[in-house]
């Protein structure tokens, strides 16, 4: 019987998972409809992968650093692309959310998965970890009840640096910077969705990454201390978030699949492979670093356009 399990880091304050990065994972799953099992950790070293979250399907695994948990990785320093990895390794397994696209929607939904990842991740980074008070009345808090002294100040403590190194690259150093930043991608994402009850008609993975962040938002302290007052304008977005919840993670969401069940899904240990020759290496540098070009500049362009 083909199996897939979900390792995350565990719970907290409602959410299904104290990291944001592992509700993405798990919403992942759910708006697919995959039928999958839960292994909930404090403690990246708990998966196959050594880090959270991580997904295994019949004992191939595939893992990203995630940001919003775990204590010994190098989650809060990441570059908000944490689950790319394993999103790609998913779809290669089967799992693609995106999987018949137009190819005008893989454009615009690229542009927008940018924009999450440079915009709307380093306002819940904030949130979590940069902002003094939430940061010692409900970050260092959480840790103080999974970890004992002096465990529970080490790790908050070398995620918060970690943190505020990645907020001063982007240069992003107040609360006034965040929320002004917050309010263009919440304008961004309102006039993307237009009323409808997933950015692109059905569920894709952008829908998968919004919905981790504005639920964090929307739902922990963390977010509801920093943000709530600004979630407040955009009842659609808050909306949104609601109907997914009840859709895919309430009593009333929709039977899971077996995944033996979905065509195309590859159970099965890939080979290894083989080591990249010098050229193909320089090519992938080199188209990376034009991608990296190409990101700002959509980034730059969606958010002008946001603006009120």
């Amino acid at each position: 019987m083909a199996c897939v399990t979900l390792y995350k880091f565990e719970a907290a304050w409602g959410l299904p998972s104290f990291s944001y990065d592992c509700i993405h994972a798990e919403a992942y799953l759910r708006l697919y409809g995959v039928k999958f099992q839960e292994e909930a950790s404090t403690s990246e070293n708990s998966s196959p992968t050594g880090t959270l979250p991580c997904v295994d399907i019949d004992g191939v695994a595939m893992g990203a650093g995630g940001e919003g948990g775990g204590a010994q990785g190098n989650g809060s320093g990441g570059s908000g692309g944490a689950l790319r990895d394993l999103v790609e390794g998913l779809k290669k397994a089967g799992l693609d959310l995106d999987a018949g696209l137009s190819v005008e929607d893989q454009s615009d939904l690229e542009a927008y998965m940018s924009l999450v990842e440079n915009a709307l991740v380093p306002t819940t980074r904030w949130a979590l970890w940069c902002d003094d008070q939430s940061y010692s009345e409900c970050t260092r808090a959480f840790y103080a009840k999974i970890y004992p002294f002096p465990l529970s100040y080490i790790f908050p403590w070398k995620k918060r640096q970690e943190a505020l190194a990645k907020m001063k690259t982007m240069n992003v150093r107040s609360e006034e910077q965040v929320l002004d930043l917050l309010a263009k991608v919440y304008n961004c994402l309102t006039k993307k969705l237009k009323g409808k009850k997933y950015f692109f008609g059905r569920p894709t993975r952008l829908d998968a990454a919004v919905y981790a962040h504005i639920l964090y938002h929307k739902s922990s302290p963390v977010g509801e201390l920093l943000f709530g007052s600004t979630l407040k304008n955009y009842p659609a977005l808050s909306k949104y978030v609601d109907d997914i919840s009840r859709a895919h993670f309430g009593p009333e969401a929709a039977a899971l699949k077996d995944p033996a069940s979905i065509a195309g899904i590859r159970l099965k240990r890939r080979r290894k492979k083989k080591p990249q020759a010098e050229e193909d290496k320089v090519f992938k540098y080199r188209r990376n670093a034009w991608l990296g070009v190409t990101v700002s500049l959509t980034v730059t362009f969606l958010l002008s356009k946001s603006k009120p």
